[in-house]
């Protein structure tokens, strides 16, 4: 057993060491992330204590928007950015990419100047007064920052994205909780925080290593290859892009729907509690995605048969991690948000309860959502998105018509975790796994965990009632 142990030490290292290899890759960015992400959770209490739920709620509106309009304006095709293999095809990419997210910023600023009012009327979102009319910049700057980004991952230069993540991410903080304290927490300051992220971030990386290359993406290009390049990986716009979209505004649905029927600052209390249950899944994600998705392509590439094992090893391992926090945040939210950040956020702690273990679900699908991609299967991440945005759209239905807004959201997070969970198998039955078993194997170590963690709460409460009783609901 020692001599085992002591092979797979030397083995890891040897792959740390070795310039390139997946561990090493994997090593960087997840170092990196956690590093990003340890910055965040430190200053996020001094956040909540500046901003307000209402001005929460505002900003998850405009990022709603921004997260809504992405794909539209790219039309999906940078998820094509790791499959060719000629570097033309792959800069005729880049061209079309530009092409696209140009003339769609261009269109949605001339739409914005004859619909603007009646839009920001309608979403309840005046506090953002004429700043929302930065949307199209935004929007470019996020589109292109996510361009470069995959350029990177496709170059294998994992180095260079964790460092502008940390840097920006540390600006970033810091911007949001100085200009916050000068402007009293108005949410502009959270609009202008996202602005300067994205707009350094997009700078660092276009003065990185690729900026060499940038002379032969107007070099090389010709309006042929571009239609060649648009007509060969046409299932994304036609196929992954309404899948996305789909997936996108299902996952935006509440920050819509809620505002009207509850107001902004119910939005508020539901982005705040996602963003804190995101955290490790974006910490994750933004470690394992980039090199698992850049892995899984060269295996599926030259060795098929491999993939299956990565994919379920990938999936048990995220399962590992994920299944503690989760339950603990599930169990303790409303305790949590109450100590750490301030009493008007302990409704978001509740909402925590029921949303965390969609949450765990979602930090799953991180090893299998790319297999669609890699495997050209599109047209199942068309279905298995439809499937997620109807089940949440009749959860959120029933909470809205009944005005229950403790309803809505547990409908929301069941619904959300059940379509999660078949798609992820579904994935995992497309390369031939034993998707019983491992359905099975999940669920009895999440409901063991999950059981030990509430046993502890009730244990706890007489010692502690102060910090641990439920607080009456108005």
């Amino acid at each position: 057993m020692i001599k085992r142990l002591t092979s797979v030490v030397k083995n890891n290292l040897s792959a740390l060491q070795q310039k390139g290899s997946f561990t090493r890759n994997l090593a960087i960015t997840l170092s990196g992330s956690t590093l990003s992400t340890l910055i965040g959770i430190l200053l996020t209490p001094v956040v909540s204590r500046i901003y307000s739920p209402i001005a929460y709620g505002q900003f998850a509106v405009y990022n709603a928007l921004v997260s809504n309009l992405n794909l539209l304006t790219t039309l999906s095709y940078p998820g094509a950015f790791l499959l060719p293999r000629r570097r033309l095809h792959f800069l005729a990419l880049v061209q079309l990419t530009l092409l696209v997210t140009l003339s769609s910023c261009i269109m949605l600023t001339i739409g914005l100047g004859f619909a603007g009012p009646w839009i920001v009327k309608q979403l309840h979102v005046e506090g953002l007064g004429n700043w929302f009319y930065t949307l199209p910049l935004m929007l470019l700057m996020f589109n292109i920052n996510g361009g470069l980004s995959l350029w990177y991952m496709r170059d294998k230069q994992f180095g260079k994205r964790v460092g502008v993540e940390i840097a920006t991410n540390m600006a970033t903080k810091g911007f949001t909780v100085g200009y916050g304290l000068l402007i009293q927490g108005n949410v502009v300051g959270l609009l202008l925080a996202d602005f300067f992220n994205r707009l350094s971030a997009t700078i660092m990386l276009a003065l990185g290593s690729i900026r060499q290359e940038f002379k032969s993406v107007l070099r090389t290009f010709s309006w042929r290859r571009l239609w060649l390049i648009a007509y060969r990986y046409r299932k994304f716009p036609l196929i992954y892009m309404p899948g996305g979209y789909v997936y996108v505004a299902s996952t935006q649905l509440p920050v819509f729907l809620l505002a009207p029927v509850f107001g902004a600052a119910s939005v508020g209390l539901y982005s705040f509690s996602m963003s804190l249950l995101e955290m490790p899944v974006n910490v994750l994600g933004a470690a394992i995605v980039p090199v698992y998705m850049q892995k899984a392509t060269e295996t599926y590439r030259e060795t098929p048969e491999r993939l299956p094992s990565i994919t379920l090893s990938l999936y048990y391992k995220l399962l590992y991690i994920g299944v503690v926090p989760f339950s603990i945040v599930t169990v303790y939210g409303d305790v949590l948000f109450r100590v750490v950040f301030g009493a008007k956020w302990e409704m978001a702690g509740v909402f925590t309860g029921y949303l965390g273990f969609y949450s765990l679900f979602k930090l799953l699908s991180l090893g299998t959502s790319g297999i669609y991609n890699i495997m050209e299967r599109q047209k199942y991440y068309l279905y298995a998105n439809m499937l997620l945005l109807a089940i949440r759209a009749v959860g959120l239905g029933i909470g809205v018509s009944t005005h229950n807004l403790d309803l809505t959201l547990l409908l929301f997070g069941a619904g959300s975790l059940l379509a999660t969970f078949a798609v992820d198998l579904h994935v995992l039955y497309l390369l031939k796994l034993p998707v019983v078993r491992i359905a099975l194997r999940t669920l009895f170590l999440i409901g063991a965990t999950v059981l030990l963690v509430k046993l502890s709460r009730w244990g706890f409460t007489p010692l502690f009632p102060k910090f641990l009783a439920v607080t009456p609901r108005p």
